[in-house]
């Protein structure tokens, strides 16, 4: 867990953060272009399936068999086990996922972003570095069993990140909701949203 996640506005120890941990998200442009991501003000509710695109898989070595390390732009580093594929079921057939075990939590990755490809069987202990972003298709799905992740998380922040002037740092804005098709600055290089969700066991 990162630092940030800690100093979490309302938070005053490292128990209150794990209790109600913040999941940063990337806003992908295409889904906000399309209009395919719920406009929600903060401080909303908004159902939703957290997943992580994986640009890292490395067997695990030297690294502890369990770490989670999550920070502000939905970047994550973590090591775990891969479990069990799910799969579910919905009108046009079936829909399998991939799945990373970090102690209790349980996280959907997509692997379609690797450069190789992965061969991503159950046990293999691993060390992943991804970023989160919202998954429009495992929201409604009907499934025979949980999604991980999946829930109604409370819209906590939307930031909007541009490059600096004169390749300087870049400047981040603070929004009041998810921005709809209209509202997309094609000079943002990212956008992502915190969201506040249920109780979940930290490893």
């Amino acid at each position: 867990m990162s630092a940030d996640a800690c100093t979490h506005a309302g938070w005053t120890t490292r128990t209150q953060a794990r209790v109600r941990e913040v999941t940063t998200v990337q806003l992908q442009p295409q889904h906000l272009g399309a209009g395919r991501l719920p406009v929600v003000g903060v401080g909303e509710s908004l159902e939703v399936a957290p997943v992580l695109y994986l640009s890292t898989v490395e067997d695990l070595r030297c690294r502890p068999r369990t770490a989670w390390e999550a920070g502000p732009f939905g970047i994550v580093g973590a090591c775990g086990v891969i479990g069990e594929p799910r799969v579910f079921r919905d009108e046009g057939g079936a829909v399998g996922v991939e799945i990373l075990e970090v102690g209790d939590r349980e996280v959907v990755v997509n692997g379609a972003g690797l450069e190789d490809p992965e061969h991503l069987e159950p046990g293999r202990l691993v060390f992943v570095e991804g970023s989160f972003y919202l998954d429009v298709d495992l929201v409604g799905i009907d499934a025979p069993v949980p999604v991980p992740m999946r829930g109604r998380y409370r819209l906590a922040a939307v930031r909007r990140h541009r490059r600096g002037p004169s390749g300087g740092p870049p400047t981040t804005e603070r929004l009041h909701r998810i921005p709809a098709p209209e509202d997309v600055d094609p000079e943002a290089f990212l956008h992502v949203a915190d969201l506040v969700g249920p109780r979940r066991t930290q490893p």
